[in-house]
């Protein structure tokens, strides 16, 4: 079963798993994503390849390439005995951190390429009453993915006060976000900023980032950037995710 948590100093969120459960979440990623070869759906190929970046440290996760815990699995010794079998104690999870303001994001990303897998499997213009579509329903990479989805908010859930996580899922869960419109140049920013605070600021924040994420369509610090970013592309004759803004750098090493 995939877990998430809170980092100690709440940078961001750790996720973990044993090698099936991030395997899956992995290959329920690339499904659900729009690459950059396909012919329909090309308005979601860059919120897709920005979700790839999460996917791709928890497949280095698994791989071993970040960090490992020994979990107990509740195997005893008379139990061995039992089945006649000698068996580790403990189970090994993978795990590996992810920013809050990039889950934010990925959560919005998620629901949106969610919706179009719905629109895909019915060949119907999306409704509420297509998620018990039969086609739908029992579909595994929407189970993966929304099984991923709610580690994260139970997550959230356990770090707000009641009122406030109310006010989050409202947000989050808010008809005509359009993330697929949004800037990437302005979740990095976010990233950024939110790196730099202390961890009292960060956690009085947590909501606030979350609205200026899932409203960045009425920010007009978003406005200004997606402008810059449009002009430059267009100058340079490249995608709009290639341009880099000045100023905008991460820090080689994160105290999460």
């Amino acid at each position: 079963m995939i877990t998430v948590k809170n980092t100690p100093n709440l940078t961001g969120v750790t996720i973990s798993g044993d090698f099936d459960d991030l395997y899956n979440l992995v290959e329920a990623f690339h499904e659900i994503s729009i690459n950059e070869y396909a012919e329909r759906h090309q308005q979601y190929i860059r919120i897709s390849t920005r979700l790839l970046g999460i996917c791709y440290d928890i497949r280095h996760a698994y791989q071993g390439d970040r960090e490992i815990e020994l979990v107990a699995n509740n195997m005893t010794e008379d139990k061995m005995k039992w089945h006649s079998l000698i068996t580790p104690q403990n189970n090994v999870y993978y795990s590996c951190n992810c920013l809050y303001p990039e889950m934010f994001f990925g959560m919005l990303a998620l629901n949106a390429l969610v919706k179009l897998r719905m629109m895909d499997l019915t060949k119907k213009k999306y409704s509420f009453t297509e998620a018990m579509d039969k086609k739908v329903i029992w579909d595994e990479t929407i189970t993966t993915i929304r099984c991923f989805q709610a580690a994260f908010v139970k997550c959230v859930k356990d770090t707000l006060t009641e009122t406030t996580f109310s006010r989050w899922l409202n947000v989050m869960n808010s008809d005509h976000i359009f993330i697929e419109d949004i800037a990437d140049q302005y979740i990095d920013l976010i990233n950024i900023k939110y790196i730099n605070m202390s961890k009292e600021k960060r956690l009085k924040n947590l909501s606030p980032l979350a609205k200026r994420i899932a409203e960045f369509r009425y920010n007009d610090e978003h406005k200004e950037i997606k402008e810059i970013v449009t002009e430059a592309a267009r100058e340079y004759n490249c995608d709009l995710a290639d341009i880099r803004l000045e100023g905008i750098e991460y820090p080689e090493d994160i105290e999460w």
